[in-house]
Formats: structure tokens, C-alpha cells, sequence
């Protein structure tokens, strides 16, 4: 957390600045605390408790009457204080899956300890102002720059206010650094006013970016929460209902724009042999491979989901008829050739593939479609499995 230097001038009581910060801290302390015990084990939360726990051990060191020095209280408060901004460092990284690196993202904040104890000194304030805005700086110019890297991934809006807080942390203790030294060390009455609020505005700072990241928590729990109502649990594809909702989208914009659209059904051919013959653990890992052999030969924009069982979707987007049977006939050549491993076993499987394609004055709707799908899926079981089929034949006729 950044740094106040203390027994400098204030607009408040010195006293009472310390006892409002110290407030502060210690209720987010608690919240972010109580979301890693409370069941949101997320890393970067107990990281910023820690923090914050040591940022109140400095706050109680410099008000409590311990018998210290003067020198030894200053350092100690000023320590455990500066440590926020490795471990805010730190907590960047861990919220974005990366390692900690604990000692190599320590070493700077050594170092900062050693030139404040062995080079500012007691006597020497601007050293000590010097020393820890550098220190500060470097830090929140770290986390700036891993927020920055990560941009594309995130979706909601906490992400980019902990950018902000970060960089705001980052080009205040440049100014201060830079303050320091254009002063020379000769703070008069105005420079240490800027000091001091430069200082409380850090604080306020750390306050802020630290709601930032239980935000971005909380934004990927609701996002996983969101893809698991949407998800099918088994091969993580779309479920039929939410499959239907985005499929629903697509139908209509085809038809409003003459784009071309098909819709492929896909269902694994004697599948309940496999489930007697090897169980249902088996017959759920050869579902899981084929969803990820699905995934692998779409297009972007493809839309996938598990229609139930052993069956599944794809709706291909402007696709024409001659496109749409070669992507069918490509996946069915490719789940032929997937053999999926179960165990020791490698299995051989197969799937028929029917193939709707929309046509404005024959579908009015996407049920109508997908009915068309579902008798070309029958057609091609009909003709011996293992095949794709685009045109309807028709019935054979009853024998009387």
C-alpha cells in the first residue's frame, strides 16, 4: 500500500488521518478475507488480505506505545506499508493464472528496505520520500503493464478501472519522485502539503483497486455461473435450450439478408452398444472427445450444442448447399478416425450426419428446419449409417 510519510503536515489531524485509514483498511480487509473464507478461493483475494492485514500491523506499530525509537517505529510502519505494492504485483498475476514469483517480484521491495534503512537514514526525509515513490512506482507500473496484457480476456468493467487505479498509482508516485527531486530536498510548507496529500491520494488509490479486483472476482464467478446455465455439463457445448436461443438469432438474420444457412444433425451410430458393452463412464468419455473433435473442425463462428444423448447441433452460418455437405462430410470422416480412447481401449465409432438447408419458402421457422434435419438424419440411419445426407428421397411405399 502506498506510503504516508509520517509527522508531515495535513489538512486533518495527523491523528485522526492515521485512525481513518486505518478504518478503511481494515473493513476491506475483512471483506476480501471473508470472500476467500466464505468459499471464493480465488488467490488474488487472500493475497490483498495479506496485504492488508500487514498494512494494519504498520498502522497499529506507529499508534500503539511499543517503546520503539522513532527510527525503528518509522521503519517498521513504513515496511509493512510498502509491502502492498508487491503484493498487489503479486495478485495481478495470480488473477490471471499466472505464477507468483514471489522471490523475484520481492527482490525491488528488498532492496527499497535496505536504501531506506542504510542510505535516507532518519535525518534525510526527501531520501526516504525518494526511495519509497521510486519503489512505488516501479511496482504500479508492473501491475499497470500485467492488467494491460490481459485486456482482451476480460468482459466486464473492473478490469478496466484496476487499469486506471493502477496507473494513476503509478504516474502519482512518478510526480512525487519527481517532486522530490526538483525540491532537492528542501520541502518548504507547500511541498509537504503535496507530500502528504500525494500520500493520502495513494491510499485512496489502494482502497480503490483493491474493490477492483473483488469486482473482477465476482464478474468471473457471474461468468462462470452464466456459461454453466448455457453449457452442457458433459462436453461443455451449448445445451438445447441455449443452443435454440442463438440458433433462433441466426435463422432469422439469414432469412432477412438471403444469406445461406444449414443445420447438421449428428448422431452417433449404435452408441448404446457402447454403453453395455463398456459402460457409461466410456460412453460419457467417447461423448466428451467428439465434442472436442467437433470443436476442432468448425469454423469460427459455427454455432455447436448437444441436441440430448448421443445426438448433436451445428448450424453453419452463410454457408451454401456445396459448402454445408463437404463440412458435414468432413466431420463425419473425422469422428470416423477420432477412435476415442476410453482406458486401455481405443474404440471405433461412427456417426450419421443429416444436413437441412434453409430454403425461405419451405422454412418458415427454425423447427421447420430442424424437422427437415431430423428426416435426412433418419434417411441416412435408414441407408446403412455412416454417411451424410442433403436430399430428401422419397418414402418407400407401403406393400399392401
Amino acid at each position: 500500500m502506498p506510503i504516508v510519510p509520517l509527522h508531515t503536515p495535513s489538512i486533518l489531524d495527523f491523528k485522526a488521518t492515521l485512525i481513518s485509514n486505518a478504518g478503511y483498511s481494515l473493513v476491506l480487509t475483512t471483506v476480501l478475507l471473508l470472500s476467500w473464507f466464505s468459499g471464493r478461493r480465488e488467490r488474488a483475494l487472500l493475497t490483498l488480505g495479506i496485504a492488508g492485514v500487514l498494512g494494519n500491523l504498520g498502522f497499529l506499530i506507529n499508534a500503539l506505545p511499543l517503546g520503539l525509537s522513532s527510527w525503528l517505529q518509522l521503519q517498521a510502519t513504513n515496511y509493512l506499508l510498502l509491502v502492498f505494492c508487491p503484493l498487489a504485483l503479486v495478485c495481478a498475476r495470480q488473477l490471471h493464472g499466472k505464477p507468483s514469483r514471489w522471490q523475484a517480484v520481492f527482490a525491488p521491495w528488498l532492496l527499497g528496505v535496505l536504501a531506506y534503512a542504510f542510505w535516507a537514514g532518519p535525518d534525510r526525509f526527501a531520501d526516504r520520500v525518494l526511495v519509497v515513490s521510486l519503489v512505488s512506482a516501479l511496482y504500479w507500473g508492473g501491475t499497470t503493464l500485467e492488467f494491460w496484457r490481459q485486456r482482451e480476456r476480460y468482459q466486464g468493467i473492473g478490469h478496466w478501472i484496476a487499469v486506471l487505479c493502477a496507473a494513476l498509482q503509478c504516474l502519482l508516485s512518478w510526480l512525487r519522485l519527481w517532486h522530490g527531486w526538483h525540491v532537492g530536498g528542501r520541502y518548504g510548507p507547500d511541498g509537504l502539503m503535496f507530500n502528504a496529500l500525494a500520500s493520502q491520494g495513494l491510499f485512496w488509490l489502494g482502497y480503490s483497486f483493491s474493490l477492483c479486483v473483488l469486482m473482477i472476482s465476482y464478474e468471473q464467478l457471474l461468468l462462470q455461473v452464466r456459461e454453466q446455465a448455457q453449457q452442457d455439463g458433459l462436453t461443455r457445448l451449448f445445451n438445447h435450450r441455449t443452443f435454440h436461443e442463438q440458433a433462433a438469432g441466426l435463422f432469422q438474420r439469414a432469412r432477412e439478408r438471403g444469406e445461406g444457412l444449414a443445420l447438421l444433425l449428428i448422431d452417433l451410430d449404435h452408441f448404446k452398444n457402447i454403453n453395455d458393452r463398456y459402460g457409461h463412464q466410456a460412453g460419457d468419455e467417447v461423448l466428451r472427445q467428439l465434442a472436442d473433435c467437433l470443436r476442432a473442425e468448425s469454423r469460427h463462428g459455427d454455432l455447436l450444442g448437444r441436441h440430448g444423448g448421443e445426438e448433436f447441433v451445428v448450424m453453419l452460418p452463410r454457408t451454401s448447399r456445396v459448402e454445408a455437405y463437404n463440412a458435414a462430410d468432413r466431420l463425419r470422416q473425422a469422428i470416423a478416425e477420432l477412435h476415442p480412447r476410453t482406458g486401455e481401449l481405443r474404440l471405433a465409432i461412427s456417426a450419421s450426419i443429416g444436413v437441412a438447408c434453409l430454403r425461405e419458402r419451405e422454412h418458415e421457422n427454425l423447427a421447420s428446419l430442424f424437422l427437415e434435419a431430423d428426416l435426412l438424419l433418419y434417411q441416412a440411419k435408414r441407408k446403412g449409417r455412416n454417411r451424410v445426407e442433403i436430399e430428401r428421397e422419397p418414402e418407400p411405399a407401403l406393400l399392401a
